[in-house]
């Protein structure tokens, strides 16, 4: 029988565990070692290429650690811009600029007592790098406009799909932050280097998408598992996934998945890329939105001006995310702004 999970083999991971599957050398090795890393409460880089699991690594890890029982929050580094890092980080208080009408907590404040979760941590401009230096340095932090500092109990987990060290010598990448992320390396492999690995997850990946329809797991054709196998999989989990999503909900395949239902390969990974960038972009521009909106109390043509939109292409996109009618409720139309 296959073994499907790590969960079923590995002594003492927690049944909260997210499950990793995989049985090759090289993915054993990665599991066999969480445990010890979980229970060190080092700071941990996780390195791999887009699409090997990073994310699912990091939270077994809180999962298996002593902090387990309190939060996991992850965070895209390339997703803040510079003039909210302070705020996302360390939380404001309220008034402490235009648009604060209340207190809110940072990331390090939502994760105490359990992990944060630095994804993509070499694309953190500079000025991220230092605030975060200095609150690992100093184990405290303070909210925007606050005067009091508070402690910090955080265990800090980090993940790039960069090679962090060639960018030391060349300043892209502060040495001391390194450091002080790098207490613990774990490598994950391609799952080109995961041999059978690509069959046990393309089972589970189709097994899920016929759930989703009702339907029982389907099963492999020789051809394509043969297929599957020679592949390099430049996109490796992730693009797996979503060929399996593909044949299933999309070429209709049921009882039976053969290569015809198979996405191009080119397209496959074209398509998963864009569908990646096109999420990102929506959610940056929904939180420019929300964030202009506050700082400009609801003023929809000052915000506007803010964002280089006109009036009419502000409402646009306030329909298209759905905020009209949200904002409408809480912030008033064209109010005055108050000076900072």
């Amino acid at each position: 029988m296959e073994r499907e999970s790590w969960r079923a083999s590995s002594p003492g991971v927690d049944r909260d565990a997210p499950e990793l599957v995989g049985e090759s050398p090289a993915w054993t090795a990665v599991v066999q070692a969480l445990p010890g890393i979980a229970a060190s409460e080092l700071p941990v880089l996780v390195v791999g290429e887009t699409g090997t699991g990073k994310e699912l690594v990091a939270r077994a890890l809180h999962a298996l650690s002593p902090r387990r029982r309190r939060s996991f929050v992850a965070h895209n580094c390339g997703a803040t811009p510079d003039t909210l890092i302070e705020s996302e980080l360390f939380g404001h208080a309220r008034g402490a600029f235009t648009g604060a009408v209340a207190d809110r907590a940072g990331l390090f404040e939502s994760a105490e007592g359990g992990t944060l979760f630095l994804d993509e941590i070499g694309d953190a401009s500079a000025l991220l790098q230092m605030k975060l230096l200095r609150v690992l340095q100093e184990g405290e932090a303070r909210r925007v406009g606050d005067t009091r500092v508070r402690r910090v109990d955080v265990r800090v987990l980090s993940a790039t799909h960069r090679a962090l060290e060639e960018g030391l010598g060349s300043s892209a990448f502060r040495a001391d932050l390194y450091y002080r992320l790098n207490a613990v390396r774990l490598r994950l492999p391609p799952l080109r280097e995961r041999g059978r690995d690509v069959l046990l997850l393309a089972r589970r990946f189709l097994a899920d998408a016929a759930a989703r329809l009702g339907h029982g797991p389907p099963n492999l054709g020789e051809a394509l598992a043969d297929r599957l196998m020679r592949y390099p999989w430049p996109g490796n989990v992730r693009e797996l996934q979503n060929g399996c999503a593909f044949a299933v909900l999309v070429a209709g395949a049921r009882d039976r998945v053969e290569e015809r239902h198979w996405p191009e390969p080119a397209a496959a990974a074209v398509a998963a890329a864009a569908a990646g960038l096109h999420a990102e972009t929506r959610a940056l521009e929904q939180r420019r939105l929300r964030e202009t909106l506050e700082r400009t109390r609801g003023n929809k043509s000052l915000a506007a001006r803010a964002l280089g939109l006109s009036r009419q292409g502000l409402h646009k996109k306030l329909r298209r995310y759905g905020l009209s009618e949200a904002e409408a409720a809480t912030l008033p139309l064209d109010a005055p702004v108050e000076a900072p």
